[in-house]
């Protein structure tokens, strides 16, 4: 039997077709999992394909669906116009962040002050071309990317210029050539950069001498990640790290030389003479079954510019080990997080006052399914904790929790938060007030998510986020996410859902410090629009397991059954995903709802997060399996219980997993749930996807 909740008139501002986007939108997951791909051929032939099932589901409807001058406007949501603001502050010290005025201004705001200042004009010439800024440590440069081209989902390269802001005099760093990476010392105004994969240091912002650390060639990089570290391990393009006096740096080698290369023909822009001929993208791009790249951790004393090789745990050495995280523990210490190729297996190790051998932490095993350790260990102040997310018994099942780890002897993890519910991220740790920030879900609903902060000496847990309402006040903020500045000493809140969102930054203690955007123009331009309502359901499924389910309803539907609606549904179904949350949510399934009376509806079954372990792992080395046949179940219950809905016009879509997900719910629904279904960009054979996914 069912169970189930309403709320009314959810809202988003972030237009996402694709779904399997990152934190900002329809779909949440780990990082590393995100599988995306946003090209706007595709998408144009996707929105065809889209309006022909939108039009098989239309058909027979028995009631009018003209939209009219109070329904959302299909082109203001493609164009954007229904976009929340996120933050658009880059920290830069403990109370100070960069970020652009409505004005165009490059500003600097100081949060313990309450004021800000201009940094560079708008009318300031590199401002057109920029792309990111950064401060120095010292706060006397300001580096500027600008000329960007991008390469992967992370990286890029870009020209970079360096401004004194005493003087206002403006240099080129390395002449002006394009760049991989530029990254500031946390002490002073040194820097280090990565030119054509070598990293190389200069010990001032205009200093005259560069230092090369590296000398490689060939398909090895230094630094930054290769394609498949990039996209499914670091999901960053940085693999290099200051020292926290900026005295040394640690960074990964990626050797990609016995690596299969994949050619990817780029058309590029139509009408440029540059793509008169299709030219031709070279991956090393490591398949199931092929060989990895190899991966060496360095340690650089920029004293001496003396450079050590840090060891591999012998536990892993002869098991095609993969490097996930890297940390300084201090200015001598690096912690590291290693693991087996099949990511079962783990050792978090410390290499101690520049020691080359690593010394056991803490070794991790899971049997049943996957070790998730992919995000860097938070830090304490003096340099003896870390703290991290490891699963913690709870009855029969296990629950990712936060635990606290001594990097000076091997001893038994202490868990600060337990329960059944999962800690989502680490956010920071407080040296000052010695507080540990988190975002987790709550017991009794995992598509709630608030702010805590837990205090590693006594224990003591606060809810930072429970007493926030809609800017309206008329509900509570029951879907939070955050930031915290460079020394974790203010919060960056988001009140992500159900309604509009709004952003505040809080002071450590949870102090209001300013609202820094309400959203206000996003609120106006939706007043008075019929938006579809939301309801939240529960149907059990085979394992003694419980699937949950999110329904945007067309505003104001005839529940009694003698108006029958079709329903699309949306699927991803990848390992540790979820889509059924309290997050503010405005896309084209809301349009569907609002405008065509569609009843749009996702599905987390078996294989999806947030709500243990045993459910988590339920598909482990079987994907295609329990999370397809949960989307045709629950899909069949959904036409037996809600009997609004119209079987007769049900249908299956998604993106990426979700391709091969509703291709699959295809191929196995033998009692004809779905009428038809789409599958956009699928993985049609796992032998040729990246050998470090789930496979």
């Amino acid at each position: 039997m069912m169970t189930e909740s309403t709320t009314n008139s959810v809202r988003n501002g972030s237009l996402d077709i694709e779904t399997t986007q990152s934190k900002t939108d329809l779909i949440s997951s780990i990082n590393r999992r995100r599988k995306q791909c946003l090209w706007i051929p595709i998408a144009a032939l996707v929105l065809i394909v889209l309006a022909v099932a939108i039009y098989f589901l239309k058909q027979t409807t028995n009631h009018s669906d003209t939209p009219t001058a109070d329904t959302l406007n299909l082109e203001d949501l493609l164009s954007y116009r229904y976009n929340t603001d996120s933050f658009n502050g880059t920290w830069v010290a403990g109370d100070q962040f960069l970020y652009t005025s409505d004005e165009g201004h490059l500003m600097l705001y100081d949060v313990t002050a309450g004021s800000s200042k201009i940094i560079l004009h708008v009318n300031s010439s590199i401002l057109p071309s920029a792309i990111e800024f950064d401060l120095s440590a010292d706060g006397r440069y300001l580096l500027v990317s600008h000329d960007y081209q991008k390469l992967y989902r992370h990286s890029f390269k870009a020209r970079y210029s360096v401004i004194n802001l005493e003087t206002g005099l403006r240099s080129m760093l390395n002449n002006g050539l394009d760049l991989l990476l530029v990254k500031w010392a946390p002490v002073g105004n040194g820097l280090a950069f990565i030119f054509e994969n070598n990293i190389y240091y200069k010990i001032g912002a205009e200093a005259n001498e560069t230092i090369q650390i590296t000398n490689t060639t060939g398909f090895i990089t230094n630094g930054m990640p290769d394609w498949v570290y990039e996209e499914e391990i670091f999901s960053s393009n940085k693999a290099l790290w200051f020292s926290p006096d900026g005295k040394k740096l640690s960074f990964v080698r990626f050797n990609d030389s016995t690596t299969p290369v994949m050619v990817v023909p780029v058309y590029g822009e139509p009408g440029s003479l540059y793509f008169q001929y299709p030219r031709a993208n070279i991956i090393k791009y490591p398949k199931a079954g092929t060989p990895n790249p190899t991966v060496q951790l360095f340690y650089v004393d920029l004293d001496g510019y003396i450079t050590s090789e840090l060891e591999v745990p012998t536990e892993l050495e002869n098991l095609q080990p993969v490097i996930t995280a890297v940390v300084w523990s201090s200015s001598d210490s690096v912690v590291a997080i290693w693991m087996n190729r099949v990511q079962n297996q783990a050792a978090v190790v410390l290499y101690e006052n520049g020691s080359s051998v690593p010394k056991i932490i803490k070794s991790i095993y899971e049997s049943r399914g996957w070790v998730e350790l992919f995000v860097p260990p938070k830090v304490s102040q003096d340099g003896t904790l870390i703290a991290l997310l490891l699963s913690k018994t709870e009855g029969n099942d296990a629950f990712r929790h936060l635990a606290l780890l001594d990097v000076k002897e091997q001893s038994d993890v202490r868990f600060l938060t337990g329960g059944a519910y999962v800690v989502t991220e680490i956010l920071g740790w407080n040296g000052k007030n010695n507080l540990i920030y988190y975002t987790a879900t709550i017991p009794t609903d995992s598509s709630v998510q608030h702010v805590y902060s837990v205090s590693p000496i006594t224990g003591d847990i606060k809810c930072i986020s429970c007493s926030l309402t809609s800017s309206n006040g008329t509900e509570k903020c029951t879907y939070n996410s955050a930031e915290v500045s460079m020394d974790s000493s203010y919060l960056v809140v988001t009140c992500a859902g159900p309604d509009i969102p709004y952003i505040t930054i809080l002071s450590g203690n949870g102090e209001e410090k300013i609202m820094w955007t309400e959203n206000s123009v996003l609120t106006e331009l939706l007043h008075g629009k019929a938006l579809p309502d939301r309801k939240k359901l529960e149907f059990p499924v085979d394992g003694g397991f419980t699937a949950k389910v999110m329904l945007k309803l067309p505003p104001n539907m005839d529940t009694s059954g003698n108006t029958k609606y079709p329903m699309l549904v949306n699927v991803y179904g990848g390992p540790d995903t979820y889509q059924v949350i309290d997050k503010f949510t405005l896309d084209w399934g809301s349009y569907l709802a609002a405008n065509k009376s569609i009843i749009y509806a996702t599905i987390d079954g078996r294989g999806s997060g947030l709500r243990g372990n045993n459910l988590l792992f339920s598909g482990f080395r079987n994907l295609g399996t329990v999370e397809v046949i949960d989307q045709v179940n629950v899909t069949r219950m959904i036409q037996e219980e809600l009997h609004y809905v119209d079987p007769t016009r049900t249908a299956i879509w998604g993106w990426s997993y979700g391709g091969y997900a509703a291709g699959m719910a295809l191929a196995m629904d033998t009692k004809d749930v779905f009428k038809c279904g789409i599958s956009v960009a699928p993985v049609t054979d796992w032998t040729l996807y990246g050998k470090y996914y789930f496979v």
